[in-house]
């Protein structure tokens, strides 16, 4: 099983290895998994770019991006596509329109999936047709500055081991995991969330998306970090961008028959991104080398419900028992292309508009400039 977990080097016990005082601090960018809510990321990260450099790709500012599931896509697109956050707005808008179509509960009876997993691979394909002119490029980019991981999961084994790490870069510290892949291959197998896509098979195996076990995956940016850069080189900034905060999910009794609300259940509390996010929030400034500045910022549209609200909150009855915690409004569906032009770029942009939120964008922002040529 540790086969399955990137290895920090032996020479983490001789100090004069890692002495780097000639090379930058890194910055690293983590990429929540969320379906159509992805767009909220992309608008976030425009918001933080606009910041950093009008002129700059996140590609020519992140040493490292890291993504799950739409995420995964979204990092394939900024860092190995090297697009631009308005090219890439525009290409997952497209690409979210034909994938996300259809009637998809008549699908599901029929197929077991609500989506076509042929769509999206054509989807996928004529972007990097359009992109670098080669649908059938391979993952691995070793000349591209701006390293890029996906995650997912081997169907067979979702349970005992941690996700499985589709990189553009060679790890010499971790197992070489279908190193052959295609991009476009990677790309589909990051999306592929059970119930929505069918499993791609890749030398015999079957892969799901990361979402299950590392919807945020920022802490496996951070082993991707310490162990192809090593644990003493600075870091000047991790940002991480998620895709909403769910309202408060109760944990339900399945009962004899389980509901479709009882599974929906199970889902949103398996694919939480909050639980990483509470984690690593002290965890990264605390240990971050040589520096007590901050160094780590998550954000992350929501929609509050106010402990005053009870007017609001009775026609949430089900959330009564619990209402004396914070609670948010229902965010869109995974799949709901309409609402992403609606409800969720309203939310967005209510959300950057916050006073704090903007701080935070300028700090972040300050950080990632710190030593950008």
């Amino acid at each position: 099983m540790d086969s399955y977990i990137p290895r920090l080097p032996a020479t983490i016990f001789r100090a004069d290895a890692f002495d780097t005082p000639d090379e930058r601090p890194l910055r690293v960018l983590s990429l929540d998994g969320g379906g159509v809510r992805g767009l909220a990321s992309l608008h976030i990260l425009n918001a933080v770019m606009k910041k950093v450099s009008p002129s700059k790709k996140p590609c020519e500012v992140f040493d490292m991006i890291g993504g799950t599931s739409t995420g995964g896509l979204i990092a394939i697109m900024l860092g190995r596509l090297k697009m631009t956050v308005e090219e890439c707005i525009l290409a997952y808008e497209e690409v979210m329109g034909e994938v996300f179509c259809g009637p998809k509960y008549l699908r599901y009876l029929w197929r077991g999936q609500f989506y076509s997993a042929e769509n999206i691979e054509k989807a996928i394909k004529k972007l990097l047709r359009e992109k670098i002119k080669d649908e059938e490029a391979s993952l691995i980019d070793e000349d591209c500055p701006c390293k890029i991981f996906v995650t997912a999961t081997y169907e067979h084994a979702a349970n005992n081991r941690g996700p499985l790490i589709l990189r553009s870069y060679t790890n010499k510290q971790a197992k070489s995991e279908l190193p052959g892949i295609k991009l476009w291959q990677a790309a589909r197998a990051t999306s592929a969330a059970p119930g929505y896509f069918e499993p791609l098979t890749v030398d015999g195996y079957k892969l799901v998306d990361g979402g299950l076990g590392a919807n945020n995956p920022l802490g496996w940016l951070w082993t991707e970090v310490l162990s192809v850069f090593g644990p003493v080189r600075e870091t000047d900034c991790f940002l991480s961008i998620g895709t909403g905060i769910d309202a408060n999910v109760a944990v339900k009794q399945p009962g004899r028959i389980p509901t479709f609300g009882t599974i929906k259940s199970y889902a949103s509390i398996a694919t939480n991104s909050e639980i990483m996010h509470i984690l690593f929030r002290g965890l990264i400034d605390a240990f971050a080398p040589r520096s007590r500045t901050p160094k780590y910022w998550r954000l992350n549209i929501y929609k509050e419900i106010p402990a005053w609200d009870e007017e609001k909150k009775k026609w949430f009855f089900w959330r009564e028992k619990v209402h004396h915690h914070d609670d948010y409004e229902d965010m869109i569906e995974l799949d709901d292309t309409s609402g992403a032009r609606g409800k969720l770029m309203e939310m967005t942009k209510e959300y950057l508009r916050r006073k704090e939120v903007e701080e935070a964008i300028k700090a972040c922002a300050q950080a990632l400039r710190a030593h950008l040529k």
